[in-house]
């Protein structure tokens, strides 16, 4: 990702792809909100508008991988270009899931497995990442200390990588487990969702706190991060109580949208907070 969010186009289309999120993502919550109202079809309408915005905001992000890819390619970093072509193809993943679920409304038991799967490609990305970290940080100049590494734990990198592939493995795990559509295997996903959205957050935190980052969107990206492992519990919560009325469920179920949305909006500030960082630097 850090790749992906150097340049200023692909940054820019990340913001536009997270607009497009937080427009879906409000139809769902009116969909939710109107789930016990006296027309039943406006809040499958609703749900499905919402659906479709989200699947333009996948293919905004998709966008914004394959343009970083191009940029490496033309500069000849086939290292970067490599693993940008593998972070698009797990983000092409994540966007047919969600044409396979908006073209379903939201029935389809194959998207969540298909999205799973795009979470998977993006783990092993990182998961090799760490891996070609960990080789470098064993090397013999690292331990004779570098500019990177004279201040400690500065330059250890690792571990955060290793912490982030894990989180998304955990998260790639209870997306997949959202298809079986039962109260025990729903509260497993939003618990495995919430502790691997945890792992990222300890990670990205971590890494602030070795300056690794210092730039002004991290703090906005954490908030995300919170907010989301929030929704996912609350949507553990949700999918393990017994609602007796459609008004009830409406309501639990448009507090863990919300909160989603929330999320997405603290996101989408972060790359609009890195946008303005790459058009007019300090």
């Amino acid at each position: 990702m850090e790749r992906i969010i150097k340049s200023l186009t692909p940054t820019a289309l990340i913001v536009a792809g997270a607009v497009v999120f937080v427009l879906g993502t409000g139809f769902l919550v009116a969909s939710d909100a109107t789930l016990a109202s006296s027309n039943p079809g406006a809040s499958g309408d609703l749900a499905q508008a919402g659906r479709w915005l989200q699947f333009v905001a996948w293919a905004c992000l998709l966008a914004a991988v394959c343009l970083a890819g191009w940029e490496a390619i033309l500069r000849s970093d086939w290292v970067a270009g490599a693993e940008i072509a593998a972070a698009a193809l797990g983000t092409l993943l994540l966007m047919i899931a969600m044409a396979s679920l908006a073209a379903s409304n939201g029935s389809s038991a194959a998207a969540a497995v298909t999205g799973a799967v795009g979470i998977g490609v993006w783990a092993l990305l990182v998961l090799s990442r760490a891996a070609r970290v960990s080789l470098n940080e064993q090397g013999p100049a690292h331990a004779a200390g570098s500019p990177l590494t004279s201040e400690g734990t500065r330059g250890r990198q690792a571990d955060l990588w290793l912490a982030a592939a894990i989180g998304l493995f955990a998260l790639a795990i209870g997306y997949g487990l959202t298809s079986a559509g039962s109260a025990g295997t729903g509260i497993a996903a939003g618990l495995l969702e919430a502790a691997g959205i945890a792992a990222l957050a300890w990670a990205v935190a971590t890494a602030r706190s070795r300056r690794m980052l210092n730039s002004r969107p991290v703090p906005f990206v954490l908030a995300g991060l919170a907010l989301l492992a929030i929704s996912f519990l609350a949507a553990a919560i949700v999918a393990g109580l017994a609602f007796g009325t459609l008004t009830a469920l409406g309501v639990g179920l448009t507090v863990v949208t919300a909160v989603e949305l929330a999320a997405v909006v603290a996101v989408g500030l972060a790359a609009w907070t890195r946008v303005r960082e790459l058009y007019s630097p300090a």
